[in-house]
């Protein structure tokens, strides 16, 4: 039985005057035997034009691709990747913009678990950009072992995507699930609903929101 690493990342919309939220995680569950190959492939998928500004990489991040043909192309791509399926955690029809933490935190609180007893050895969430989010994801982990709802086995880590092209994948995906979830549109997560498992979470009564 192949081993198994994922990798997540996160996509929402939030709440405004006659909208509701949607958030969502989407893990990437690749089998580590295959890693190094869809890394290579991965890197050889990107362009100049996919620097990021404020630093000195280039990676595929689907909110950035201008070209809307190449960003169709790529989406349909990390969708239909061998060895690699998919856990999309989904919180919709929060109101308020000071829940996006709460919501996040009752995603993960059912999806780690969930990737735990699906047989998934190590998680890898992309590294949020102020140390008090990261902390925030720390102590969700911390909590869920507390709970013994995830075991000491499974490793849980925080990582750049400039240092993982496998969180990539996770991007792509969290971007398509949120343009059904939100917009009705479903041209993109076509391509991922074959080989994804969706988890839906209610909010209300979780968390105090």
């Amino acid at each position: 039985m192949s081993r198994l690493a994922a990798f997540l990342d996160e996509a929402d919309v939030e709440p405004s005057k006659g909208r509701a939220g949607v958030y969502v995680i989407a893990a990437a569950v690749v089998e580590m035997e295959r890693s190094m190959v869809l890394r290579s492939f991965l890197r050889s998928l990107v362009r100049p034009e996919d620097a990021e500004p404020k630093h000195d990489f280039a990676r595929l991040h689907v909110a950035r691709i201008k070209d809307k043909r190449r960003k169709g192309e790529i989406i349909a791509t990390l969708g239909m990747l061998r060895h690699v399926t998919f856990v999309v955690g989904c919180a919709k029809g929060y109101r308020r913009t000071v829940d996006r933490e709460p919501v996040r935190r009752a995603v993960m609180t059912d999806m780690l678990p969930w990737l735990a007893k699906s047989g998934v050895e190590s998680t890898l969430i992309e590294l949020r950009d102020t140390k008090s989010l990261q902390v925030a994801d720390t102590r969700t982990v911390a909590a869920l072992r507390t709970a013994d709802l995830l075991s000491p086995q499974m490793a849980v880590r925080q990582g750049l995507p400039s240092e993982e092209p496998l969180l990539w994948i996770a991007d792509a995906c969290a971007a398509a699930w949120r343009r059904s979830m939100a917009e009705g549109k479903t041209n993109w997560s076509q391509w991922y609903e074959p080989h994804t498992a969706l988890i839906d979470v209610p909010f209300t009564g979780r968390t105090g929101g």
